[in-house]
């Protein structure tokens, strides 16, 4: 485990919590983005609620209410998404569903970090502006070591591939960013079962 992320991952432990393993990783191939309408809306930037401010309240009003009629009309052209493909299975409201309703909630740059601690398991994003050399982490998705059943890596160490098992039947691929992390990674979370 890289130093920078187990320092990273320290940083979101409970007391009395110790690390078992960091990875950092993003979504597999084949990993479908969740629809729009099971986001949050976007926080806006602060740049953007100061000029939110300054404008006179029926223009503040008239702009909420069109930002909320284009989520509608968008919800409505969509086909319906079935949630499964070579890179997941399970629907929206399963384990795997709320892990990438989480992750892109979260709006975060570049790759996340995945963490399994004595404890559970837990995502951070980086949520920092672009401009920003220091990552500011954010926790998007947590839940308890026994909802993850199985983190198989693949037996290539070039793609860095691992299937996350969840205890509902569901399952979600995350591909290592420096692959030969995988393996190492997944032995960790399976030796502390």
């Amino acid at each position: 485990m890289n130093q920078d992320r187990r320092r990273q991952a320290e940083d979101f432990l409970q007391p009395d919590e110790q690390l078992i393993a960091a990875c950092a990783c993003e979504p597999g191939p084949g990993v479908p983005s969740p629809p729009e309408d099971l986001l949050a809306p976007q926080e806006p930037a602060a740049l953007g609620r100061r000029l939110e401010e300054k404008l006179p309240r029926p223009l503040q009003q008239f702009f909420k209410g069109r930002a909320h009629e284009e989520r509608r009309d968008q919800a409505a052209d969509r086909l319906p998404d079935p949630a499964a493909g070579p890179g997941m299975e399970g629907g929206w409201q399963s384990e795997a569903g709320r892990f990438l309703i989480g992750r892109a909630g979260a709006r975060g740059s570049g790759a996340d970090l995945l963490v399994v601690t004595d404890r559970r398991w837990f995502a951070l994003a980086d949520v920092s502006p672009v401009w920003q050399s220091t990552p500011v982490l954010k926790q998007y998705w947590e839940v308890p070591r026994s909802a993850v059943t199985v983190v198989r890596a693949q037996a290539s160490l070039l793609q860095g591939r691992m299937d996350i098992e969840f205890a509902d039947f569901s399952w979600v691929a995350v591909e290592a960013l420096t692959p030969a992390e995988a393996a190492p990674f997944a032995a960790s979370a399976a030796r502390y079962r």
